[in-house]
C-alpha cells in the first residue's frame, strides 16, 4: 500500500513540475518571440510615406530647387524624429510641381544642377540628366527617380521612397 501511495504521489508531483516548466518556458517564450517579430508586425521604415518638403512658393520655374527630406526613420526596434531622410529637387512644370531624387540610380552619388547647362549631374561617375531627370550622358542604367507630388494648401508633400541602384528597372526599396 504505500509503494502504491507512493507512487502516486511522485507521479502528481512530477506532473506538477513539468506543467510548472512548461508555464515558465511560455511565460519566458511569449516575450521572446514577440521581440524577433515586433519589427515584421509593424511594417517598420514603411515604404513611400508622404513627407511635408517645402512652401508652394519656394518652388520655381527657372530652375529647379534642392530641398532635405526631413522625417521619422524606424530601424528595428529604434525610431527616431527628424532625421535627415534625404533630399528631393523640385520644380514648377505649368501648373504642377514635379519632384525628383537627388539620388543617382548608378551609385546612389547626390546628384546636382548645373544652371549654366541646365541639367543635372552626378559628380561620381559623370552622369548627366535632363531637367526632366532623362539619362543623357554617363554610366547611369536610367533616368532619375521622379516622385508623387501633391500641394496640400501651401505645402509640397513628396511620398519620399528609395530605389535600388544599378538597375535599368525602378524598384522600390524603402
Amino acid at each position: 500500500m504505500r509503494s502504491e501511495a507512493s507512487s502516486s504521489r511522485r507521479s502528481f508531483l512530477n506532473t506538477l513540475v513539468v506543467a510548472g516548466s512548461a508555464v515558465i518556458g511560455l511565460a519566458l517564450g511569449i516575450p521572446g518571440v514577440a521581440y524577433v517579430v515586433d519589427p515584421l508586425l509593424r511594417g517598420g521604415g514603411k515604404k513611400g510615406r508622404w513627407i511635408r518638403v517645402a512652401t508652394l512658393e519656394s518652388v520655381g520655374e527657372d530652375h529647379p530647387v534642392a530641398v532635405p527630406v526631413v522625417g521619422e526613420q524606424v530601424d528595428g526596434w529604434t525610431r527616431q524624429t527628424n532625421v535627415r531622410l534625404g533630399m528631393v529637387w523640385l520644380r514648377k512644370k505649368g501648373d504642377q510641381v514635379v519632384a525628383l531624387t537627388a539620388e543617382c540610380p548608378h551609385l546612389g552619388c547626390k546628384v546636382g544642377y548645373d544652371s549654366e547647362k541646365k541639367r543635372y549631374g552626378c559628380p561620381c561617375h559623370d552622369s548627366a540628366f535632363s531637367l526632366d531627370g532623362h539619362a543623357t550622358g554617363g554610366p547611369a542604367p536610367r533616368g532619375m527617380d521622379p516622385l508623387e507630388v501633391r500641394v496640400q494648401g501651401n505645402q509640397v508633400e513628396v511620398r519620399f521612397a528609395r530605389f535600388r541602384a544599378q538597375g535599368k528597372e525602378r524598384v522600390e526599396v524603402g
